[in-house]
């Protein structure tokens, strides 16, 4: 008979496992703006907007200074040797996105990506340790990217979807 008195002890430890592994943050929910992003200490000048959702994300990040390709060639190779330099660069380490759904545990936000501006992200959980002010208006992302660079965002909240 021990073993059904057990089992609400059971039934407990799962519900607060569960919980502590699906957290929710409602001050999260709305479209962020990026103010600020450095990596490896160097702040970068880039733009980016982001939207949180109770289950998705979507965020898009750039510099802000980059070169801009016209839609002028029918394929590639009509590119000139410049163009294509000028599209590499502009693509390379001056772009990222992704969206999909994300999780919370703790401090620590998980982007599950389902599309990312870098396919090889999509089977990637990158995290980011996450701080969000008193207010719910300045979100604070600090972590490192797959090579290792450490990263810094701050992202200031424009619409709030509670």
């Amino acid at each position: 008979m021990k073993f059904i008195g057990t089992i609400p002890v059971v039934i407990a430890v799962l519900a607060l496992a569960g919980s502590a592994y699906a957290q929710k943050d409602e001050r999260l929910y709305g479209v962020w703006k990026m103010t600020h992003y450095t990596r490896e200490g160097q702040v970068m000048d880039w733009t980016g907007i982001m939207f949180i959702t109770p289950e998705h994300f979507s965020r898009n990040y750039m510099a802000r200074e980059r070169p801009s390709i016209q839609d002028q060639y029918e394929n590639p190779a009509d590119l000139t040797d410049q163009e294509k330099t000028d599209m590499v660069e502009a693509l390379h380490q001056k772009f990222g996105g992704a969206s999909g759904t994300y999780r919370i545990e703790n401090d620590t936000f998980f982007f599950q990506p389902i599309a990312s501006a870098t396919p090889g992200l999509a089977e990637r959980q990158p995290r980011r340790q996450f701080e969000i002010n008193q207010e719910g208006t300045r979100l604070t992302f600090r972590g490192s990217m797959s090579r290792g660079y450490s990263v810094g965002e701050v992202w200031e909240k424009v619409e709030d979807w509670q």
